[in-house]
């Protein structure tokens, strides 16, 4: 539903640029709204995703050490976003201090094009500890990528 509201938001933003500049004379959307019941209906009929209990985290982190992006997955488990991780630059990284600094997402769009920018509020802007695990598994995982920068 939330993403209904934005296309319909954008589409009445729109309208109403066009309604500015003279190319129509009114803004059909204005007047369009989601019932306010059809909204409750589709919050209520989610469903609650539970979070991964101790036992689930454990068999995720056994089910992925073998896989090059160890590391990387890790970083899922501390309450990164997809595009947080995607956008993580080892200058965002100070294995030293055991700690990492989120300030930037990379996404992709269509397929094709990788999109880079800000995080999605200046509260997602944080600093973070690494806990030894993903500090491990970090520093084994840039001592691969370079010696591939090394090998080719």
């Amino acid at each position: 539903m939330t993403s209904v509201e934005m296309s319909l938001a954008r589409l009445k933003e729109a309208l109403n640029r066009a309604v500015a500049r003279r190319l129509v004379a009114v803004n059909v959307t204005q007047e369009v709204v989601i019932p306010r019941k059809v909204r409750k209906a589709e919050r209520s009929a989610k469903a609650v995703v539970q979070p991964w209990n101790v036992g689930e985290v454990h068999a995720f982190v056994r089910a992925v050490e073998d896989d090059r992006l160890y590391g990387p997955l890790l970083l899922s488990l501390m309450g990164l976003r997809p595009a947080e991780i995607c956008g993580m630059r080892w200058a965002d990284v100070d294995l030293g201090r055991a700690a990492l600094a989120v300030s930037n997402t990379r996404t992709l769009m269509g397929n094709r094009t990788v999109i880079e920018k800000d995080t999605k509020s200046l509260a997602a802007e944080r600093q973070l500890p690494l806990p030894d695990l993903v500090r491990e598994a970090l520093t084994c995982f840039r001592a691969m990528q370079v010696a591939e920068k090394t090998r080719g």
